[in-house]
């Protein structure tokens, strides 16, 4: 079994590419991003790894990280989704995600060191929708009252 956009290391653990889905939150600072991978053991020992995720905004500041997520005995042969939730989405429209995996230093005589994946994530930003919407709202009302030749408002010129 390949998995899909994988990386093979040493032929011990196959990474396949990072996926992610966002979640908004009626709070314009919340909402989360959610990310996820698999990982199949290709050896024949069961391996214990982690993972550290995070997410950055467009500048390549970190807004939000969980680290150290277990991956304990993966059996050979075995294939597992790993994720988690990264908060504080927010009104950021496009968000890059990592994930890096720190599998055991050796395994079966093969030296293995951490490999990140990253993946781009997309956010609503559904404030910014909201406030467009309005002024859009707005602009239209005005001018169905100008087309209507709304009477003017009389002017009054002192007392």
């Amino acid at each position: 079994m390949t998995l899909v956009d994988s990386v093979d290391l040493g032929g011990i653990l196959s990474i396949g590419g990072l996926s992610t889905g966002s979640a908004p939150s009626l709070n314009p600072f919340g909402g989360e991003a959610q990310v996820w991978f698999t990982v199949r053991n290709m050896s024949k020992s069961s391996i214990d790894l982690t993972v550290d995720f995070w997410m950055e905004n467009v500048l390549g500041l970190r807004l939000s990280n969980v680290d150290g997520v277990a991956v304990p005995a993966l059996k050979p042969g075995e294939t597992r989704t790993v994720g988690a939730d990264l908060p504080g989405a927010g009104q950021w429209t496009v968000l890059t995600a990592h994930a890096r995996v720190n599998p055991p230093a050796q395994v079966e005589g093969t030296a293995l060191s951490p490999v990140t994946r990253d993946a781009t994530v997309f956010v609503l930003p559904w404030l910014v929708v909201l406030l467009l919407g309005v002024g859009a709202a707005a602009v239209v009302v005005v001018s169905l009252i100008r087309r209507a030749g709304g009477t003017p408002l009389p002017v009054t010129v002192g007392a």
